[in-house]
């Protein structure tokens, strides 16, 4: 029977590792843009799937340039903000201007100079303020000579300046995040986007990477959003790379998710991915939102099919073929925007979901659609924690592949988790003949002495927690020199007030600097030397739940420089010991 110690190691562990997901996912922006053309009520939006939502679009006045919202628009606009915190709190929202229905000839002009930039910055400053909107996006997306867009960098420069100014004016408000619709890539025919001022002055862009295969320019059908194309270099893949290429870091660049397809007339009938068309199906302009494609589907009994080379959807029914991203393709684009170290996604648009089934395949929660078939699993659940542990993501088997790269040996983070064995109910410390386990995560007690206890479990559990929060191993050695163990490591950078330098750089949000400091600090209490000194499981459990006060560390068992006392008094230096030692221990009794 596993012991109750055994078990509240196994809780902590997944308990603070729902925590850091937490932490971590925060910097991974799930974003979506909400059209008000399409009459979706705000308030049906599903926003805790999704960080931030934008709202689209805003206008430009043609005689003054500033920001305009219709009459239509102003009540929806006006109460956005505080419609979809009232499912996520913790929303961010965004106000997008322009979009593609636009009018070219007034961005053109209100871009053209100073004096009808500043009109337009100074309105959409104080409207995003009015209505609580947290950022503002620029959807220019006519913009196609070197004219424009070199008017568009000057309007980032100019926004940005403005954004900082409104901040140091009055320092309750956070700065405006500024962000840009662009095209899926940054180079065009005659001209390119002002990448340098893009880099300097935006939080990040929304690449844009479909709508890239129209009719007008193919006359066979294939994804307007395609992954990859070995045929053509249309296709998202070598549209990020190229806007990587241009020198935008990746993790300012977030990716479009498009929430609807095309539908072809088939000259001939065929079961291909692409094939040759007269014109446009269903609609006039072929276009068609997923919830619609999924009633057509279902209408016509029509099967789902994949294409791997180009990583899409799709189905055909009689001399019509649809091409669409359904749950499969979405996550796949979805790993591969985390595969390149992307910012996150955008998807246009939230309504045209079908249930939230894609919304949720984006999230990661896909699983959570079926909870309500799985009633006995929850119960049983329920009853084992008590209703009292935190609501884990159930992960499949191909979630945790795809994550792992099938498991490839480069994406190992521990080796084991060092000493731990089951004890049986009374027990609480044990003298052990053989020495086993990895480098680093055996206590000092054990790795001298042979001693072994829960504490020892302590050590390695403390070691484990720091390579969680630093993605690093411990078969390496780390600092200035390169010359010190991960646990000091982390102690010297701690000591220094630099603990966040120790962090992995995905869990670099500054709203949760206080709780991933917490979690080093407590990392550091269990792998000190003394094992008297390392708290308790439940100790460690409270600490993770609580903000109590914490007790200072010591310097990290096997540091190098670490000074004790010895039994006489006199101080003396530890030495490193390799685990690799053939040392047996004594048996007795406790």
């Amino acid at each position: 029977m596993v012991s109750r110690f055994s078990f509240a190691v196994v809780f902590v562990v997944l308990l603070l590792y729902q925590e850091l997901q937490f932490i971590k996912a925060q910097s991974w922006i799930r974003a979506g843009y909400w059209y008000s053309g399409t009459g979706f009520p705000v308030s049906d939006i599903n926003s805790s799937l999704f960080t931030h939502l934008i709202c689209a679009f805003a206008e430009v006045n043609p005689s003054t340039y500033e920001l305009s919202i219709t009459p239509d628009d102003e009540k929806s606009f006006s109460s956005f903000t505080n419609t979809v915190k009232k499912k996520n709190l913790s929303i961010s929202t965004l106000l997008s201007i322009g979009g593609s229905a636009a009018n070219s000839t007034v961005f053109k002009l209100m871009a053209s100079n100073v004096s009808s930039r500043k009109p337009f910055i100074e309105s959409s400053i104080r409207i995003a303020r009015l209505y609580g909107f947290e950022g503002l996006d620029l959807a220019w997306v006519s913009a196609n000579t070197s004219s424009e867009m070199s008017n568009m960098g000057n309007l980032f420069e100019e926004w940005r300046k403005s954004a900082k100014s409104e901040v140091a004016e009055n320092s309750s408000s956070s700065e405006l995040i500024l962000t840009a619709s662009v095209k899926f890539r940054p180079s065009m025919d005659f001209t390119s986007y002002p990448v340098e001022s893009i880099r300097s002055n935006l939080n990040w862009v929304h690449v844009l990477p479909y709508d890239n295969t129209t009719f007008p320019r193919r006359n066979s059908t294939a994804s307007h959003a395609a992954l990859f194309d070995p045929s053509s270099t249309v296709n998202i893949d070598d549209g990020i790379k190229e806007w990587i290429g241009s020198g935008i870091a990746a993790n300012k660049v977030v990716l479009g998710l498009p929430f609807y397809g095309y539908a072809w007339t088939l000259k001939n009938p065929n079961d291909s991915a692409s094939i040759t068309f007269t014109g446009p199906a269903i609609t006039s302009g072929g276009d068609m939102s997923y919830k619609d494609i999924k009633a057509y589907i279902k209408r016509n009994g029509a099967s789902v099919k994949y294409n791997s080379t180009y990583e899409v959807n799709y189905c055909t029914v009689g001399s019509t073929w649809i091409g669409f991203d359904d749950v499969q393709v979405v996550t796949i684009k979805v790993a591969y925007a985390r595969e390149k170290n992307l910012l996150g996604y955008a998807v246009w648009q939230v309504a045209d979901d079908d249930n939230w089934v894609l919304s949720a395949a984006a999230a990661g929660k896909f699983n959570y659609i079926y909870r309500d078939s799985w009633p006995s699993r929850d119960r049983d659940t329920s009853e084992l924690f008590q209703g009292n542990a935190p609501d884990l993501q159930v992960l499949s088997f191909d979630d945790i592949e795809l994550a792992t790269g099938r498991f490839s040996i480069e994406n190992k983070l521990g080796e084991d988790f060092g000493m731990a064995r089951i004890f049986s109910k009374d027990e609480f410390e044990v003298n052990t003949r053989r020495i086993v386990g990895t480098y680093g995560y055996v206590s000092p007690e054990y790795a001298r002495n042979g001693f072994y206890s829960t504490k020892s479990d302590v050590y390695s559990f403390g070691v484990l927690l720091l390579q969680i929060i630093s993605g690093k191993r411990m078969a390496c050695l780390y600092g200035e020199h390169e010359n010190l163990i991960l646990t000091e490591y982390a102690y010297e950078l701690w000591n220094e007030g630099k603990g966040m330098e120790f962090a992995d750089p995905f869990l670099n949000d500054t709203n949760y600097v206080g709780k991933i400091l917490r979690c080093i600090q407590i990392a550091l209490l269990c792998v000190q030397e003394d094992a008297n000194d390392r708290p308790s499981v439940m100790e460690i459990s409270s600490m993770l739940k609580k903000d109590t006060a914490l007790a200072i560390p010591k310097r990290p068992a096997f540091s190098r420089n670490q000074v004790v006392q010895n039994s006489n008094g006199h101080t003396m230096q530890h030495e490193r010991w390799s685990i690799n030692e053939a040392t047996i221990s004594e048996v007795h009794g406790r």
